[in-house]
């Protein structure tokens, strides 16, 4: 049994629902409702039945119970894939929250201020954790993400990253918890506090760390889905339709531009060259260099995905290869199990091999040349990856695809991740899907352009090119983990000293 805020006894079925529904409230803040202020409302009921829950394995399981319910909800759209992708994700990801909870809970006796730090500082450390294990991690679903459409908020990523404005927000709803159930003014200092700490860290992204370095004329090139009811490997001369649509669009722009994009999965050859000749073969000579996604051999029973740059001459002249491939999507993790199971081993016959550098593609741009920062498809959802290659990057651009995931929420919180790495790094990102959403994304993180979902369409635009580094871009996620890790020693470290004392 556990006590509610007046006393009265509540039972563990009761206190797992409540967390169980504050989760699934908790998703209305991501696309495709982005109802922001839910999010903290959810946050903020979860952590009000967690922080009186008796004892942190009782907490546990209500954290538990708030990630199945979360999880459950934002992640549905594995289901477009398959049922066992789904069941293999979510169970997984909604363990984290157990963590969290066990510390919300151990915690409820603590003073009240330092128990807002404790759990703000215990969910930034386990996000930190979710996106880096297992399988490399799986960074959608931070907080932080919902503020991409709020450019009262977002700035802040500029300063912490989105982790640790994921942490801040989490900050607020917990003060909000101490609002309700502490009275006086006691109740209301952690949430002055919390919001001034926000309050700051989204003025200092709001400052201009990086500087104009000039523009540039991009072009991105969109195709409607050729198979619309199948996978690629269901879809007959796939390579061959998308090329086609890809060069009729090409042929459409009738603006001059500096720069072409063609999305991910959009060419597929032996090596890169062999892609090189058939391309050369059915565009000819282009209007601009082209980055398209290319997806090569890698040997027996492997493939890699690339980012790759080509010439106006349709020579390539650069490349990058995805580092981070997506579980179930681009390799069966335990495929010697879980690969014989109803269509997923099918359906992702070869497993990606990730590349190692995250050197900028040079692009000749009329007399000079301009580094870009390159990623491909989920890889956005990772500020690190994505700070890896924008360092040194005056522009950035990732390449992706929706075409499995149907008209699921994937594409509108995709563009929002990708919104959010551009106020990261104060810099233009570009973002080239194959058949949608495709977006010119300002250094601000505002939508310049943005087109609709598997329709055919040409997004022309001219955009800044910025070089400098953000402090998140200087110093990543460290200060922040740091930071919670501290913090979270000094409130239980003082509350042992309390105890002994």
């Amino acid at each position: 049994m556990s006590e509610s805020p007046q006393g009265q006894p509540v039972r563990g079925w009761g206190l797992a629902l409540g967390c169980l529904v504050a989760g699934v409230v908790t998703t209305l803040a991501w696309a495709p409702l982005s109802l922001f202020p839910l999010g903290l409302l959810g946050v903020g009921a979860g952590l009000w039945l967690i922080r009186y829950a008796t004892g942190p394995v009782r907490g546990a399981w209500c954290g538990l119970a708030y990630g199945l319910g979360f999880a459950g909800a934002l992640f549905r759209w594995t289901l477009e894939l398959d049922v066992v992708a789904y069941l293999a994700l979510f169970p997984v990801q909604a363990a984290f929250w157990a963590l969290t909870g066990a510390v919300a809970a151990g915690a409820r006796r603590v003073a009240p201020a330092r128990w807002v730090v404790a759990v703000a500082a215990a969910w930034t450390l386990v996000e930190a954790l979710r996106a880096r294990v297992p399988f490399g991690g799986f960074a959608w679903g931070q907080l932080g993400t919902t503020t991409a459409d709020l450019a009262l908020l977002r700035p802040g990523a500029a300063t912490v990253g989105t982790l640790g404005l994921t942490g801040l927000l989490v900050a607020v709803a917990a003060a909000g918890v101490v609002v309700i159930s502490e009275r006086g003014r006691r109740g209301w200092l952690p949430l002055v506090a919390a919001v001034a700490v926000l309050g700051v860290t989204i003025v200092l992204g709001s400052v201009r760390w990086t500087h104009p370095t000039g523009s540039v004329n991009v072009g991105i090139v969109q195709v409607d889905d050729p198979c619309p009811d199948d996978f690629a490997v269901d879809c007959l001369d796939l390579r061959a339709e998308l090329l086609a649509r890809f060069a009729r669009g090409t042929a459409a722009i009738d603006a001059p531009v500096d720069l072409l994009l063609w999305g991910e999965g959009a060419l597929g050859g032996l090596s890169v060259e062999d892609v090189a000749v058939g391309l050369r073969s059915v565009t000819g000579e282009l209007p601009a260099p082209l980055a398209a996604g290319t997806a090569t051999s890698a040997g027996r029973g492997r493939f890699r995905q690339r980012a790759v740059l080509f010439s106006a001459a349709v020579e390539p002249i650069g490349g990058y290869a995805k580092r981070q491939p997506v579980p179930f999507g681009e390799y069966v993790p335990f495929r010697g199990v879980l690969g014989e199971i109803a269509d997923v081993g099918r359906l992702v016959p070869t497993d990606m091999v990730g590349g190692t550098s995250t050197a900028p593609l040079h692009v000749p741009v009329r007399s000079t040349s301009v580094p870009m920062g390159t990623v491909v498809s989920w890889e956005v959802t990772f500020s690190r990856l994505v700070r890896d290659v924008g360092r040194r990057a005056e522009l950035l651009a990732v390449l992706t695809t929706v075409a499995s995931y149907d008209r699921s929420p994937v594409s509108a919180q995709l563009l929002r991740a990708a919104q959010m790495r551009a106020v990261e790094q104060q810099k233009t990102m570009i973002l080239a899907a194959s058949t949608g959403r495709s977006a010119l994304i300002g250094p601000s993180g505002e939508r310049l352009a943005t087109s609709a979902l598997f329709r055919a369409d040409e997004l022309v635009g001219t955009v800044p090119l910025r070089s400098g580094l953000t402090p998140y871009a200087r110093l990543g996620e460290l200060p922040s983990m740091a930071l919670a890790a501290g913090l979270l020693v000094w409130v239980f470290g003082r509350a042992r000293l309390t105890r002994c004392g």
